[in-house]
């Protein structure tokens, strides 16, 4: 486990509380990055206790490659419920903003993860 899969795992954790609930495939989802990238338990549980604080933070990564991963992650969880809630829709524009993304690079990777998926 790096600290940018721990950042990103966090991240995720965070987006998917964006909504103020968690639906069980994105927990599923969750169990899934934690144990294919190595976060422990007790990792996990921080980050959770981190949104008690009732805070909502993405930490924003400086390398591209870590920003497209961010960003296809986040792309991943929402659709993993099968819905994408409005908050969570512009948490990840603004987070795709916020990383220099414009408007056609954002199409294009949200257009790569959903060629993945079929």
């Amino acid at each position: 486990m790096t600290h940018d899969q721990t950042q990103l795992f966090h991240n995720l954790v965070n987006l998917a509380a964006a909504d103020q609930k968690f639906t069980e495939e994105e927990i599923a989802f969750l169990i899934n990055r934690a144990n294919k990238w190595g976060i422990s338990s007790d990792e996990f549980e921080t980050a959770l206790v981190g949104l008690d604080a009732g805070e909502i933070q993405v930490e924003l990564p400086e390398e591209y490659d870590q920003k497209i991963l961010l960003l296809k992650e986040m792309i991943r969880l929402m659709a993993a419920d099968g819905e994408m809630a409005e908050m969570e829709k512009r948490l990840c524009a603004r987070a795709s903003a916020k990383m220099d993304f414009n408007n056609v690079q954002f199409g294009e990777i949200l257009e790569e993860v959903i060629r993945e998926r079929q």
